[in-house]
């Protein structure tokens, strides 16, 4: 009984601490809405697409990201993510993975 009564104890704080930190690491992660961004592809398929999709919607071609597949680049988010989306492409902020500098 006394494990028991620890245990719910201690599960509000485990559950706080938990959502805060996926939320921090959330925030870290959503791209901005203009500039640089990560444009990571998460099938085959969209590794095709990334670079076609991106230039077609006015995104800048930056550089390599650090995955495969995966493209640095420049361009306006709302712009960018639906047609992404739909290929299977996720945008993420380029402060991840250490590729390019703040702006």
């Amino acid at each position: 009984m006394p494990f028991l009564a620890s245990f719910r104890c201690g599960l509000p704080l485990a559950a706080q601490c938990t959502l805060a930190i996926f939320g921090l690491l959330g925030l870290y992660a959503v791209p901005p809405a203009s500039g640089r961004m990560l444009l990571l592809p998460l099938t085959e398929e969209a590794k095709a697409a990334v670079a076609p999709v991106a230039v077609a919607t006015g995104a800048r071609l930056v550089a390599k990201g650090p995955w495969p597949g995966s493209l640095l680049v420049e361009g306006e988010r709302d712009a960018l993510a639906p047609a992404l989306l739909r290929r299977g492409v996720i945008a993420l902020s380029a402060q991840i993975g250490g590729c390019g500098e703040p702006a």
